[in-house]
């Protein structure tokens, strides 16, 4: 018999692409395909990954790894201390991959110690998911601590209370007020920084659940956005349902006779259908403000003193830009290859976002001082490796999303926090193989390169010695 959702054998999964395949196996058809699904033809979605393939480690030898050291602290983004430099992105809707949805997902990575951001699209209420992040109690600790599989995590004191771990994505509403009333919702709840998206001013065409006719489950909403967007919602879901009541047979197939009229009307009216799915699809994330410019810094200053990390930045003069005015962080991602199909991978991206986060040449704050503005990095992590080649190459904080989700699918609370443990895992392994004992700039120095680029150490043409 399948395994259903959230009762997967978790010990069988070994990898992450374990966990996605597990995931498909017990998620609903449409749920699935929203989450694994990218933009249309999903090129920039798969070039998320395939760019890892093009950056090879060179090990350091005999180095002390006897002890190897994780840990990453973000203080001036409330992150006091964290036991790893990853980072749950704001993955929408995460009940549709489990009833736990949020909730379990934040409270597997608060016992882990590494940080969760909450998403405006969330089905879970703010407060409840930071409820869910100070309520992880000592049993729940002391399980993962006692699994066999799990490496051992002694208590810190001077680490955060789970809750200082959360974050909140925004998208910015044409109505401000609606922004407003979300942002002093959030930060009563806790929230220590804000993440404003701003490569989605409006929805890049998923093909995958414009075929599905997507809509939410019955009982599921929005819970953090604006009642319209809500009732939409559900006036979606109501409209699937009938749909499928009126074509009738087995799982809404429609049994009636087919004629050539009969087909061609059909076809016609398939057309339409996509037509109206791509726009309901639209509808669902209707208010946000598609006129947004860069004078919107100026105003979200005005309405909270929490840091503001710009997500969704793939240019480095645009990363200066941000910098300049007076930007916390910087997030490099393309919304999980999810919105402009052609985009570049993050990867690829992300020497020009690190290049472009001390700032302008024309501004000397932080130009001339080579401070930089941290930078976080998402796109295609399914690897330990992937994570230390993006610390490598610049990022200094790595988010996983679609993972998550698998993680929920598979085993919930449970399976968030095997997937975290998974990468964590893998991230000692290969830190020690390379002779790296902590993520810091010296350590990670020379340590990645681009296929085709020279190899560090390399000596310049004519300097060896003549034996």
């Amino acid at each position: 018999m399948a395994a259903a959702v959230g009762e997967v054998d978790l010990d069988a999964l070994v990898n992450l692409d374990d966990f996605e395949r597990a995931a498909r196996a017990v998620m609903d058809a449409q749920d699935f395909d929203y989450f694994a699904g990218g933009a249309e033809s999903e090129t920039t979605m798969r070039a998320n990954s395939a760019a890892f393939s093009d950056v090879t480690l060179w090990p350091k030898c005999l180095v002390d790894v006897s002890n190897v050291d994780t840990s990453a602290s973000f203080p001036e983004l409330g992150l006091p201390r964290l036991a790893a430099p990853l980072i749950a992105a704001p993955v929408a809707m995460q009940k549709m991959a489990h009833p736990g949805g949020e909730s379990a997902a934040a409270r597997a990575c608060a016992a882990r110690r590494v940080a969760y951001c909450a998403s405006q699209q969330a089905t879970t209420r703010v407060e409840t998911i930071a409820e869910a992040l100070t309520n992880v109690t000592d049993s729940t600790d002391d399980r993962r601590a006692s699994s066999s599989a799990a490496p051992s995590r002694t208590p810190d004191p001077s680490a955060p209370e789970p809750r200082r771990a959360m974050w909140f994505q925004l998208y910015v509403f044409e109505d401000r007020s609606k922004t407003v009333d979300l942002i002093r919702r959030a930060e009563k709840a806790g929230a220590v920084a804000f993440a404003v998206t701003v490569d989605a001013p409006v929805l890049g065409r998923r093909e995958r659940d414009v075929r599905n006719k997507f809509a939410m489950r019955a009982g599921m909403r929005l819970d953090n956005v604006a009642r319209d967007a809500v009732a939409h919602d559900a006036d979606t879901t109501r409209e699937r349902a009938q749909e499928g009541t009126r074509r009738g047979g087995v799982n809404g197939a429609d049994e009636t006779p087919k004629t050539p009229k009969r087909e061609a009307s059909a076809r016609s009216a398939s057309r339409e259908n996509a037509k109206n799915a791509q726009a309901a699809l639209s509808r669902r994330v209707g208010g946000r403000d598609a006129s947004l410019t860069w004078s919107f810094l100026r105003w979200i200053k005005t309405v909270t003193d929490a840091p503001i990390i710009l997500k969704g930045v793939t240019r480095r003069d645009d990363a200066a830009r941000a910098v300049d005015a007076g930007v916390a962080a910087l997030w490099v991602s393309n919304h999980g290859g999810r919105q402009l199909d052609g985009a570049p991978a993050t990867l690829d991206a992300l020497p020009e976002i690190v290049a472009g986060s001390f700032g302008s040449s024309l501004f000397a704050k932080n130009f001339f001082t080579k401070k930089k503005v941290p930078v976080i990095f998402d796109g295609g992590v399914r690897r330990g490796a992937d994570v230390l080649k993006a610390l490598a190459l610049g990022a200094d904080l790595v988010a996983f999303g679609r993972p998550l989700v698998w993680g929920l699918a598979c085993g919930g609370e449970e399976g968030v926090d095997r997937v975290i443990q998974t990468l964590d895992e893998e991230l000692r392994t290969a830190m020690a193989l390379c002779g790296v004992n902590r993520l810091d700039k010296a350590s990670l120095a020379d340590l990645a390169r681009r296929r085709g680029n020279p190899p560090p150490g390399r000596r310049p043409r004519g300097a060896y010695s003549r034996l």
